[in-house]
């Protein structure tokens, strides 16, 4: 009995499960240490590349940053930045990754870094972004929607192979700004492929931020918003309104010298020289782009030229993406992130990749419907300051989907006490916005987006 009871006391302080070793792969892409880092931190890094091809002629390989969370158990979470065209090492270096770009080549710690709750990974995608490559250069000016979820696909195919002790996790993919494309696109082609029998993904759902969806409604609320927050003029309001086929244009650009492109010159005067990527923010002014007028141009560029600015958050640094072009494109830098030599510069949007105009203009609201009837979770979140994809469009969208309203509009609360936002949690989708929040909704308000984080992967953003 005394032998069976200590027997039963051993097996119980066991791991439930055993630790799976690196495979040789992962070994070689684990980073021994970052330039410039402030402490040698307690989770493993990894970078590298992972071939996602399907023809024996032509190669694309995709560049990956990971970072190891609380335990291997955690949620596995893919992260994806938008553009079309722009890297997810900005996300990792300047939002949501364990450490920000600073000056000089170095690094500062982020207290609140999503690795803190899940297993962070960051891809640079479509090839042609970043240090992603193709053997082909015709894929980088012939790349839209569908290319970039199958390879993105195949990209999380191959990292878990990479990393089989993720391969019973809960996975997530997120994102934002073209994101609203990438992440959906995406999470269909996961149901699609384990529909088949080809793979067996864990996708538990999906969260995505200040999302370009739907042309017509993102443009017609980036109008409404600079307009009801005194961006713009009512006559200035009126001459966009009247004059701008928001089906057409964008974002928030016409194809030509027409009544609508000067209304919205117009607009980008009255504006001035703001952040509109976070409208109560200042610009960062010893960047090269000092004038605000060119965001309204196209939406891939901006989240490298709007440059993030101040706010009254003394941590905020308005200058952070021109610290991390600076800081990627040190050659001790990729010597420890296992870039290959010899490659592009690095920029946080790229220079080679011209994405499909259809496919920026077409609406994912199909893909919403396929989505929310595959029953995943999906979180559709909006910082409230940001106007370039701004909360009006949002909310325009997603009532064409035509959701029952489970629970109505609501405040919910931050883990300080504060209001964080709002939410409404609809049939198959739940929104919510984060208060003084701009595009870039992790670095504008880390703890605020931290604490919903944490909440959708738990499935508790009801509770709020």
């Amino acid at each position: 009995m005394k032998f069976n009871y200590i027997l039963s006391i051993l097996l119980l302080t066991l791991p439930l499960t055993l630790s799976i070793p690196l495979t040789p792969q992962a070994q070689n892409d684990k980073i021994t240490s970052l330039p410039g880092a402030p402490s040698q931190p307690t989770f493993s890094q990894y970078s590298g590349y992972i071939t996602v091809s399907d023809t024996t002629t032509t190669t694309r390989d995709l560049f990956y940053y990971h970072v190891e969370g609380p335990s291997p158990s955690s949620p596995l979470v893919l992260w994806l930045n938008g553009g079309p065209g722009c890297s997810s090492l900005g996300g990792a270096f300047s939002e949501l990754g364990p450490f920000f770009a600073a000056a000089n080549g170095t690094l500062v710690e982020n207290e609140h870094a999503w690795n803190k709750v899940a297993n962070m990974v960051f891809l640079e995608s479509p090839a042609g972004v970043g240090f992603s490559t193709s053997t082909d250069p015709e894929f980088y000016t012939n790349v839209g929607d569908d290319a970039t979820a199958k390879d993105t696909l195949a990209f999380i195919v191959g990292f878990l192979e990479r990393f089989p002790q993720y391969k019973e996790n809960d996975f997530w993919i997120t994102g934002e700004s073209y994101g609203g494309h990438y992440v959906p696109g995406a999470s269909l082609a996961i149901l699609s492929s384990n529909a088949s029998g080809e793979t067996s993904i864990n996708l538990k759902g999906f969260l995505v931020g200040n999302a370009w969806t739907v042309a017509e409604e993102d443009n017609k609320g980036a109008a409404e918003y600079w307009w009801t927050h005194a961006l713009n003029s009512d006559e200035t309001f009126k001459g966009i309104m009247d004059n701008c086929d928001f089906t057409g244009i964008g974002p928030l650009k016409g194809g030509e010298e027409d009544l609508c492109d000067k209304f919205l010159d117009v607009s980008a005067t009255e504006m001035g020289n703001i952040n509109i990527y976070s409208i109560y923010a200042d610009q960062c002014l010893t960047s090269s782009n000092k004038d605000g007028a060119f965001l309204l141009q196209k939406l891939g560029n901006g989240h490298v030229a709007g440059k993030v600015g101040s706010n009254p958050n003394p941590e905020y640094e308005p200058c952070v993406e021109d610290y991390l072009e600076e800081y990627m494109n040190l050659a001790s830098v990729q010597e420890a992130m296992n870039v290959r030599p010899g490659g592009r510069k690095w920029t946080q949007c790229s220079e080679v990749v011209e994405y499909s105009y259809e496919d920026l203009l077409s609406s994912m609201l199909p893909t919403y419907e396929a989505l929310i009837e595959g029953g995943i979770e999906i979180v559709v979140f909006s910082g409230d300051v940001d106007a370039i994809v701004p909360v009006t469009g949002t909310r325009n969208w997603l009532a064409k989907l035509g959701l029952e309203v489970k629970k109505a509009w609501t405040p919910w609360t931050d883990s300080e006490g504060q209001v964080g936002g709002y939410k409404v949690l609809y049939e198959g989708l739940t929104f919510l916005t984060v208060r003084d929040a701009g595009h870039m909704v992790p670095y504008c308000q880390p703890k605020r987006a931290l604490d919903f984080f944490e909440a959708g992967l738990k499935g508790e953003l009801g509770n709020l």
